[in-house]
């Protein structure tokens, strides 16, 4: 059946996939979680909850200033990125313990780092959010 042209087939020998049963179909709560998940890149960690990463300038600062972070430090790395996911933050300035963190938000990278007297008296620019862990 159509209407000007317009139908419920094919047109033109390209239509829509056809779905076989209900149960193929995603579910209201799946999309809708779809939906409300952080938005990523192909071949980052899904998920709010994915790994944190550092860009090889980050890595190589850390080395430098032999800074290492342990997991209660990475995971509260983590659910501060989370946060700002969550309120739509792109690169924001993370403050933890005598550490500071520029971070890509939406791929979960930390882009450089220092330390809170290193970046004391700095301005940053080209973030638009900052949270201060602990």
């Amino acid at each position: 059946m159509s209407i000007r042209g317009v139908g419920v087939g094919p047109v033109g020998g390209v239509g829509l996939p056809e779905r076989t049963s209900l149960e193929s179909a995603p579910g209201f709560a799946d999309s809708l979680d779809a939906l409300l998940r952080p938005q990523r890149p192909a071949g980052t960690p899904g998920g709010a909850s994915g790994q944190i990463q550092f860009s090889r300038h980050a890595q190589a600062r850390m080395e430098s200033r032999g800074i290492q972070l342990d997991e209660q430090d990475m995971a509260d790395l983590g659910a501060a990125v989370d946060r700002l996911a969550q309120r739509g933050a792109k690169e924001s300035l993370v403050l933890m313990d005598d550490n500071a963190f520029i971070v890509g938000v939406p791929d979960r990278r930390v882009v450089t780092m220092m330390t809170r007297n290193e970046a004391a008296g700095n301005i940053f620019t080209q973030i638009d959010s900052t949270v201060v862990v602990r």
